[in-house]
């Protein structure tokens, strides 16, 4: 059927303004990233039991492989992802997306130890999406919202991921080929929200003058943002750190800790817990955008993170008593991912919108994201050494203490250093 111009011009104008509409940016900011997960985590769900490597346990080795990539290319991307083009995303995004699966293909083939290897490839593509993705959301009035549901979605995917390998393994799969399985029915929904998110415009006039224009960088742009707030985005790095450290644990080695706590895990309960910490994160960073005035958000998006630490102080001293396991898990959820995602949401998004540098989100949070992965790295390659008899579900509930503690006192330190910084 030929449509007449002035239909055609209204039926166009009518799809445009769903590509517009700030729901269609949060769903396929979400689903993208979710589905990428399915090509990263479902191989946690394996035990390995009784496999070792040169003393290390065997899903140890796997996981600090595939994190070692993950590290390289949070490295690479503090440069890379804060300079590449917009039109350039959608094909990057795609791209490591089919590395990453030939690479759990090679997986499933390679004998051990050589299998390692793929698993470093494997991270090295999907370190730079999370960069791509977040790149078509930042610099917007509603930034705070598109980018808590990005972060939202590898909470639950988190979750999800697992119990999908969880119950690969259940229907005889085999440990090796698991992961290759998970992420081939992860495939198809991972291109449909692709095309959702290359439909999502760039900001607008309005957009630019209220958060500031988002550009890729110069390394002449990275010296002087580093230069001028280093000290804080040092802060920063360190409070990040230490959410990662925790979330490391807690996702990779997730039928541990719920072993210790006296639970068989099963694949549903992976996702029922990361639903309730999903839900609240998304209201609760989502709120955000509320905030017009970018001083104001700032420092609450600090007290935000205060609160993710003390929650995890209560965890570790009162919840192994008085909370139900399964709460128990749900508030340290929140305690780890009030302070990660915060970062990502709203801390970079805010600074750059106050001090008008000639910057973009990509930058700063690769800057962070590789302090985490090598701290994580550095802890899953040295624990055996340090820790001979380590119980590591027992050690995650003594360090959700002590970097909690330490969490808050940085987060002071921030917050008194941008007070001077900021406030001008």
């Amino acid at each position: 059927m030929i449509f007449p111009s002035s239909s055609r011009s209204e039926k166009n104008s009518f799809i445009s303004q769903w590509f517009t509409h700030p729901l269609w940016s949060m769903v396929a900011a979400f689903g993208c990233y979710f589905c990428v997960y399915g090509f990263r985590k479902p191989f946690t769900a394996g035990l390995y039991e009784e496999q070792f490597w040169f003393g290390i346990p065997w899903k140890s080795v796997l996981i600090s492989s595939q994190i070692a990539g993950y590290m390289l290319s949070k490295c690479g991307g503090i440069f890379f992802v804060s300079s590449i083009a917009w039109s350039k995303r959608i094909q990057a995004i795609v791209l490591s997306v089919f590395i990453a699966e030939l690479a759990l293909l090679g997986f499933g083939l390679a004998p051990r130890p050589w299998s390692i290897l793929f698993l470093v490839i494997n991270g090295l593509p999907l370190g730079m999406i999370f960069g791509y993705i977040q790149g078509f959301l930042e610099g917007k009035k509603n930034t705070e919202l598109f980018i808590a549901s990005l972060g939202a979605s590898f909470i639950l995917a988190d979750g999800v991921s697992k119990s999908v390998g969880k119950f690969l393994l259940n229907t005889g799969v085999s440990e090796t080929w698991m992961p290759c399985t998970a992420g081939l029915l992860f495939s198809l929904p991972f291109l449909f929200f692709v095309w959702m998110l290359q439909q999502i415009p760039k900001p607008t006039k309005e957009d630019m003058a209220d958060r500031s224009e988002r550009t890729p960088m110069s390394s002449l742009d990275r010296n002087r943002i580093i230069k001028s707030l280093g000290p804080g985005i040092l802060g920063i790095s360190l409070l990040y750190l230490f959410a990662s450290l925790l979330r490391g644990i807690r996702s990779d080695f997730a039928p541990e800790i719920w072993e210790y706590l006296g639970f068989q895990s099963i694949p549903s309960l992976f996702t029922q817990t990361e639903i309730w910490v999903t839900v609240g994160i998304l209201m609760i960073n989502g709120s955000l955008v509320f905030i017009k005035n970018n001083v104001r958000a700032f420092f609450l998006s600090m007290g935000i993170i205060m609160l993710g630490f003390i929650l995890l102080i209560i965890s570790g001293t009162l919840g192994l008593h008085y909370l139900n396991p399964f709460w128990l898990i749900v508030l340290t959820g929140f305690g780890i991912y009030l302070p990660y995602l915060t970062i990502t949401t709203s801390i970079f998004e805010r600074m750059l919108a106050i001090s008008k540098h000639k910057a973009n989100i990509g930058f700063l949070m690769y800057i962070v994201d590789s302090t985490g992965y090598v701290g994580y790295n550095l802890l899953l390659l040295c624990s055996g050494f340090i820790f001979p008899q380590w119980n590591l579900a027992h050690l995650f509930f003594e360090w959700i203490i002590l970097l909690g503690i330490a969490g808050i006192g940085i987060s002071l330190s921030c917050v008194f250093y941008f007070t001077k910084k900021l406030i001008q």
